[in-house]
């Protein structure tokens, strides 16, 4: 077997840009939080979000959503930055759902600009939805196979 190491965004697979038809970002914003820095957070795993906001009384709900085709390149870049590809592919299958991996990430480290599978915090975390025909043949991208930590797939 060959090993196929990717390269850029849309490198290694072809047809990538049509991967998923929407990405959907949302997370509870508290009173002792910043609305701003939570969508700073949420930004910082998901560029070009577009917001809406909704007063639910104890907190508010804040969405993001994309269909911009170059939206998971982060995720990409950070699951390699971050030498996180095995966990996150278990996180995103686990995470699957018919049509929609859905996974959910710490949100004081998405503010730092990291990936963190560990949801526990008192302010909850940040749930990212992606849409997808195609799950497995998305995540087989996003976080292949690693062996010794590179990409074998």
């Amino acid at each position: 077997m060959r090993a196929i190491v990717y390269k850029g965004f849309c490198g290694g697979l072809p047809g990538v840009r049509d991967m998923f038809e929407e990405i959907e970002v949302e997370a509870y914003v508290y009173p002792t939080e910043d609305l701003g820095k939570v969508k700073r957070a949420m930004l910082n795993l998901i560029p070009e979000l577009e917001f809406d906001a909704f007063d639910r009384g104890e907190y508010i709900l804040l969405t993001g959503k994309t269909r911009n085709k170059k939206a998971l390149q982060r995720l990409y870049e950070l699951f390699r930055g971050q030498a996180i590809l095995d966990t996150a592919r278990l996180m995103l299958e686990e995470g699957t759902f018919g049509e929609e991996i859905i996974f959910k990430v710490h949100k004081q480290v998405a503010y730092a600009g990291k990936v963190n599978f560990n949801e526990e915090s008192p302010l909850g975390p940040i749930t990212i939805i992606i849409r997808t025909k195609d799950p497995y043949r998305l995540i087989k991208w996003l976080a292949p196979r690693t062996k010794d930590g590179v990409p074998i797939e």
